[in-house]
């Protein structure tokens, strides 16, 4: 997994390596790869017919590519090389490119990781029309699309088993991957069907219903149908090249219920790499959400090179591309672009030279990463909960299967910890049994949670841990079965009365134990929510922090009482804000997501404060600066990094940003990485105040201690000077 070799034309190899090779796995030291798409049909004679393996292999050295995921199938569902089990590309007349790119990329030291397509695969739809996925409406998904779309639970699996043991043998490949491992639609092929009744009986459920636990119990068998046709993948790859990787698309699970990728599809990959096209948010969000499930490290974040996957010429602009790319830095993550391959087979060269540009701008910050990463506050993500509460009851013919109310609310704490850089990582199921180094444990919406997770995390709070919750979390278990109370009444020192999801307007009222966490709003000037909100009653041993204020209860539709609003009208008694000791832990519980309102930003912030103490981290910046912190102890260092990502680019620099950092060890010397240049910087019982001088998009400062912890007590740093 070395860095690329060189030809005369090529930039000299210091430039194009970053990192030594690493004597693991290639993609331990891969934090620079590609992906060229190659989705080409051949209804064309002159598709492919100019392809130069060699001018592929020279474009990937000029982009710095350290690895690359090489075509050897694609969506349209044709081979590139001579296959006995498929169909070749006609356009190549035989010709065997997999083994030539192979060939010329390992010639310069670059990885290859043959790309496969399955589940999306046009040629197998069009050939077997008994394997394609149905709609619940009884038409064949995505008929008349460019797309063809094959059931994983239908005789295809034996042939991708097929295709994927010869070309495991074919070639010498260093990884796989298994790109569109997901469902498209909810299907109701006939596979599907005598699969649902020879597991559970009956016929497939119609109605959707995340309080009915057979609906459940059939979202359950989707994802381990799915997980099970990737064992068949992975397994086949490693019976034949046991040191292969595997990977299979890893941006579904941020995704929502309807494509089934959840835990049994995770189990079957080596590391998880997936591709987005959102913004910052999205991208440090799903960063630190692949962090925590991949089963090795580094994760990979992805992203094209064009403004969209449907312009085929338009590029990114390159500050957004190092901005990107420096944001992945930022998380320890391997960074990927990707471009598309022209349909006669030639490569654009001016991806490839601005990536270069890119990466070469980057190269020396690679060497600084690794270490684990250090956060005061845990945002839990549910694999469980990546839908709507509000489709309950909605046939699955016309469901909006691609709402999603948990990830929503999750990714808009995200933001505010994020412009408020509080130092913060995913937590999942797989975390939650490691939380004792977190200060705050945010529980955002939280549809489904089993009752062990419950007992885990009722178990941390009685120890010392604080928890934040919102809306009915803890009040439908994984199987579906919903309870009377919400399952962590006792820690967050509420009962519920009625649990409503649906959107509504009204009003949250701050009392005297509340008045600083919601600075500016009162009883009379409430802050205004549109949204769910839970019905409960604050146990006498609870404090409330704030009530809910309803607006004028209009008796129709065209009453009100101001015409462009609804304003504050009913002062009730219910509780919004409740705040609770238990244990030696405490809790926050808010009935509505206050986490999603833009105005109550600040507030949110307010409560994780009253919950966690002093922080590890505090940053006086911009609020388009995301701040890390991981702890290298084998250096005997903490490595901050600072990433600037503003709206418009290129960022606006910002100048002396000060850094205030409560580590237990004793901190010996501050300094500029890659350039080694020193800070200033002041030190106290337990931490060390410095001023990073400059910031254009990418800082990483190195705080370097003696390795013994100089203890955890919180103690005062003097404000750095203005």
């Amino acid at each position: 997994g070395s860095g690329c070799a060189t030809s005369p034309s090529s930039t000299p190899p210091a430039a194009a390596t970053g990192v030594p090779p690493s004597p693991g796995p290639w993609y331990k030291s891969a934090w620079r790869r590609a992906v060229i798409d190659m989705h080409i049909p051949d209804w064309d004679p002159r598709f492919l017919s100019a392809f130069d393996a060699d001018a592929y292999a020279e474009a990937l050295v000029r982009s710095r590519a350290q690895s690359v995921v090489c075509y050897a199938h694609s969506h349209v569902g044709l081979f590139n090389y001579p296959t006995r089990v498929g169909r070749q590309h006609a356009g190549l007349g035989g010709r065997d490119i997999v083994a030539e790119m192979i060939d010329r990329c390992h010639r310069r030291g670059i990885k290859v990781v043959l790309y496969v397509s399955v589940i999306h695969d046009r040629w197998a739809a069009d050939q077997n029309p008994g394997w394609r996925i149905v709609h619940p409406n009884g038409g064949v998904f995505g008929a008349g699309s460019r797309h063809g779309f094959v059931c994983p639970n239908s005789p295809y699996r034996e042939y991708v088993r097929a295709w994927t043991r010869e070309l495991a043998a074919r070639f010498d490949l260093d990884g796989v991957r298994f790109d569109m491992t997901f469902w498209t639609c909810v299907c109701h092929c006939a596979h599907c069907r005598r699969r649902w009744s020879e597991e559970a009986g009956g016929e497939l459920p119609r109605v959707v219903d995340w309080t009915d636990p057979r609906w459940v119990l059939f979202q359950r068998k989707r994802e381990a149908w799915l997980g099970e046709f990737a064992a068949i993948c992975t397994s086949t790859v490693k019976a034949v090249k046991p040191a292969a990787t595997v990977e299979h698309q890893s941006s579904i699970y941020p995704g929502s219920w309807n494509n089934g990728a959840s835990w049994p599809l995770v189990a079957h990959n080596d590391f998880l790499q997936g591709d987005f096209y959102g913004d910052a948010l999205q991208g440090s969000f799903v960063r630190k959400l692949l962090e925590d499930l991949t089963p090795n490290r580094p994760f990979g974040y992805e992203t094209s090179f064009s403004v969209s996957l449907q312009d085929h010429t338009a590029r990114k602009s390159e500050e957004l591309l190092h901005a990107k790319a420096a944001a992945a830095i930022a998380d320890a993550s391997a960074f990927i672009f990707i471009d598309a391959i022209d349909p006669v087979g030639t490569v654009n060269p001016h991806a490839h030279e601005r990536m270069g540009r890119v990466f070469d701008r980057l190269m020396p910050h690679y060497r600084e990463l690794g270490g684990r990463r250090v956060a005061d506050v845990g945002l839990f993500y549910s694999l469980d909960s990546r839908f709507d509460m509000r489709s309950c009851g909605a046939s699955v013919v016309g469901v909006d299967n691609g709402a999603d109310t948990h990830t929503r609310s999750v990714m808009q704490a995200a933001r505010a910890l994020i412009a408020n850089h509080i130092a913060w990582r995913v937590v999942t199921r797989r975390s939650l049994g490691q939380l004792d180094d977190l200060k705050v444990l945010i529980l955002s919406n939280v549809h489904h949670l089993s009752e062990e997770e419950v007992g885990i995390i009722r178990g941390w709070v009685r120890r010392g841990g604080a928890v934040y919750v919102s809306g009915a979390t803890s009040l439908v278990r994984a199987t579906g079965h919903r309870q009377p109370d919400l399952m962590l009444a006792d820690v967050l020192g509420v009962s519920l009365r009625k649990a409503d999801w649906s959107d509504r307007d009204h009003y949250i009222r701050p009392g005297e134990a509340g008045r600083e966490d919601f600075p500016g709003w009162d009883a009379t000037y409430p802050a205004f929510l549109r949204g769910p909100a839970m019905d409960v009653e604050a146990r006498p041993e609870a404090t409330v922090l704030a009530r809910r204020t309803l607006p004028w209860p209009a008796p129709d539709s065209r009453s009100f009482s101001s015409i462009h609003s609804n304003p504050p009208w009913v002062a009730t008694e219910l509780p919004e804000v409740v705040f609770k000791r238990f244990g030696a832990g405490r809790s926050v519980y808010c009935a509505s997501i206050l986490e999603e309102a833009a105005t109550l930003q600040e507030s949110f912030i307010r409560l994780l404060r009253r919950l966690s103490g002093p922080l590890s981290l505090e940053v006086r910046a911009h609020p388009a600066v995301e701040v890390t912190l991981f702890h290298q102890p084998e250096q005997r260092r903490h490595v901050l990094a600072l990433a600037s990502f503003q709206h418009d680019l290129p960022n606006i620099p910002q100048e002396a940003i000060e850094v205030r950092l409560r580590l237990p060890q004793r901190a010996r010397a501050v300094q500029l990485l890659p350039s080694g240049a020193a800070l200033g910087f002041r030190r106290g019982p337990a931490g060390v105040a410095f001023t990073v001088p400059r910031l254009e998009t990418l800082a990483l400062v190195a705080i370097e201690h003696d390795g013994a912890e100089a203890g955890r007590r919180a103690s005062r740093i003097d404000s750095p000077r203005r």
